[in-house]
């Protein structure tokens, strides 16, 4: 009986002891500092400045707010070191609440900082284990991060908001840190991120856009593409809804400006690789089908003989752009962004074995030949254009 009794005393004591115990490192949501998105730049003496855009308590959006508001709804603060630790201990010095990342969506990298290398924070974002790996790395053009997160966005309290959401959306080039961080390891695909920029400086109309993308040699930042760059390399990957093309058809008068704009409905890539004389050897096609969003032009779409040219001179369009692009990324900024690596390891991995180690020498002497083929599918409710003049 006695030792049923100490049996029955030592169970209620565990019990009452696992109903006692606390979460001993809980945070409370009042004691942090949610960071929405961070950048880092190069100071001009060289060292890491790095910029949290800071969540203030009455700009966290609830399910029925949306848009600008009268309130200020976030915080931004800057501080520079040597390195991200000794940064982030400084910018926790201008804080009442502890620095908590597990909500940042958005990491920036300023220009100078990406073309002096980013080795310094890679560390970083591998081992911080608050660090999200699904946050979305961009490269400012022609500025700095930290002025792209003082810039503000009318259409989201938090700017560091309008950014991701615009990055999620299928109308933009989305990279995530984990996938670039996977890239930059690799040695058969190099890094690219979208580009972001500020527009309508010093007025009260100023914003970011995002129309560029970043392409990295290595650890470093060799250059950018154009918007219209932008648009093939999404297609490219996979990335094509909803693109646009203008092409123009006919010579501009007083009456017609001579294009047709198309949207992509649907759109592909094949790339057809061979090895020969220990080089490899690809074939591109792009191929599209297309819907007519304007016609500013005489040409009437329901004919076919119209529509057939129309086809053809987009298509040779798309081939020469896709061939200054790729002419551009292999010969100036020497990054294979497009994977072609990537194929050759997986079709021929015994020839990728002697090439891996060289492959961005190898690269730029790929020869690549690309051609497309686009198809209208749909004109509209129109077919010749609503201003043209009818005749009996």
């Amino acid at each position: 009986m006695t030792r049923i009794l100490r049996t029955f005393r030592f169970l209620v004591i565990f019990v009452i002891l696992g109903l006692t115990t606390g979460c001993w490192d809980r945070n409370e949501m009042d004691d942090l500092a949610l960071v929405m998105a961070s950048g880092i730049d190069l100071t001009e003496d060289g060292q890491l400045e790095i910029t949290l855009q800071i969540a203030l308590p009455t700009g966290i959006p609830s399910a029925v707010q949306s848009g600008g508001s009268g309130k200020k709804s976030v915080i931004v603060i800057s501080a520079s070191g040597k390195n991200t630790s000794e940064v982030t201990g400084k910018l926790q010095q201008q804080l009442s609440r502890a620095i908590f990342f597990g909500h940042r969506g958005v990491i920036i990298f300023g220009e100078q900082f990406a073309r002096h290398g980013i080795n310094q924070v890679v560390d970083t974002f591998t081992r911080f284990p608050e660090s999200r790996s699904n946050s979305y790395v961009l490269t400012t053009y022609g500025g700095t991060a930290k002025e792209i997160l003082n810039t503000p966005y009318q259409l989201e309290l938090i700017p560091g908001i309008g950014i991701n959401k615009i990055q999620s959306s299928k109308l933009s080039f989305p990279v995530k840190i984990d996938e670039f961080l996977n890239a930059l390891s690799s040695q058969d695909r190099s890094p690219v991120t979208a580009a972001i920029r500020v527009i309508n400086k010093g007025t009260d109309k100023e914003t970011f856009t995002i129309d560029r993308a970043a392409v990295y040699h290595r650890n470093q930042l060799s250059g950018y593409l154009s918007s219209d760059e932008l648009k093939l390399l999404r297609w490219w990957t996979g990335r094509g809804h909803h693109l646009r093309f203008t092409v123009q058809v006919e010579p501009e008068n007083e009456q017609y400006g001579g294009t047709v704009g198309v949207e992509l409905l649907q759109s592909g890539m094949k790339m057809h690789l061979v090895i020969k004389n220990d080089l490899p050897e690809i074939k591109v096609s792009l191929h599209a089908t297309v819907r007519a969003i304007d016609n500013d032009s005489k040409l009437d779409l329901s004919k076919v003989n119209h529509m057939k040219r129309v086809e053809t001179l987009l298509s040779k369009k798309i081939q020469s752009e896709a061939e200054s692009m790729l002419t551009h990324v292999q010969k100036v900024l020497k990054s294979d962004i497009f994977g072609i690596g990537e194929e050759v390891h997986i079709e021929y991995p015994y020839a990728w074995k002697k090439m891996k180690d060289e492959w961005l020498d190898i690269f730029p002497e790929v020869p690549v030949t690309v051609d497309a083929h686009i198809k209208i599918e749909r004109t509209g409710k129109t077919h010749s254009p609503a201003h043209k003049e009818k005749t009996d």
